[in-house]
């Protein structure tokens, strides 16, 4: 509870700086700087990423990361503002999965490591984030859809899976879900954050039904994906524990208030590419 007194303030103002982004961010031109907004997120990201690989010995050509995340992002945004380039962030990712190659011909020692640890910073935040951007601007695409909503949907569905999950944890909480890399987190807590997903999820139904909101989520759609979303949430919760520990870090940076980027956005790395492809391929 401690923690929570002191990250309390950060995670208003934080919550604040989003609304206010989603609000404005069918701007014409405002539209770039949520888009640069993603991008910088996903840029700390990827060197708090770096940072783990660092720990273990890792060596990874950053300059070159750190490039091929930005631009990945922003491909997802092209993409979803301009249908006839839905190919582009695969056709980035290719092509950046060719550089880090390149760029390893003059000096192979850790190449294997290396190409390693990279591709996977790129599949496991660059992606995502970029899929965030998708899911915002699906709009452009489907006419009858709010992709602000779908991406309020998407940040309500999974933090409130993480509060309910503490709240739960700490009250309530006895047996321990995966002692070795997340000593806090329950069964208890994480069962009952899984109640709050669907909880969460079908209210945001129900407002579709009543508010002209450009948001359209069946009962039983919402009460599935609530269930996925409050599943996937939190092992992707897990799953940046398990790296921290492997790195021996307590948080993936030190911002005050904060800890770290990736400790904020875990979740949302598994749930991004849900909520996109549930877009993309299932709803249509």
């Amino acid at each position: 509870m401690k923690d929570l007194r002191r990250r309390l303030p950060v995670s208003i103002a934080s919550i604040g700086v989003v609304i206010l982004l989603l609000v404005f961010s069918y701007h014409v031109w405002l539209q770039y700087a949520v888009v640069l907004a993603v991008a910088a997120i996903g840029a700390i990201a990827i060197w708090e990423y770096e940072q783990f690989a660092k720990a273990k010995g890792g060596q990874m050509i950053f300059p070159a990361l750190l490039a091929i995340t930005v631009i990945e992002t922003a491909a997802f945004y092209a993409a979803a503002r301009m249908p006839a380039l839905h190919c582009l962030p695969i056709i980035i990712f290719f092509i950046g999965f060719l550089i880090l190659f390149a760029l390893h011909f003059r000096q192979n020692d850790g190449a294997v490591v290396d190409l390693a640890v990279s591709s996977f910073g790129l599949l496991y935040i660059a992606v995502p984030m970029g899929m965030i951007l998708g899911i915002l601007y699906f709009h452009f695409f489907q006419g009858d859809q709010d992709g602000r909503w779908w991406v309020v949907y998407l940040l309500a569905v999974t933090k409130i899976t993480d509060i309910g999950a503490y709240f739960a944890g700490n009250l309530w909480g006895r047996r321990k879900l995966a002692p070795t890399i997340s000593p806090g987190k329950t069964v208890e807590g994480a069962i009952f954050g899984l109640i709050c997903a669907m909880l969460a999820s079908y209210a945001l139904h129900w407002l579709s039904l009543y508010a002209n909101i450009g948001f359209r989520l069946g009962a039983f759609e919402a009460l599935a994906l609530g269930f996925v979303l409050g599943s996937i949430g939190q092992f992707g919760d897990l799953s940046e524990s398990l790296l921290k520990r492997d790195a021996n870090k307590k948080d993936s940076n030190a911002l005050p208030g904060l800890g770290g980027i990736l400790d904020s956005v875990d979740s949302l790395l598994f749930n991004a590419p849900i909520i996109y492809l549930y877009l993309t391929y299932v709803r249509p």
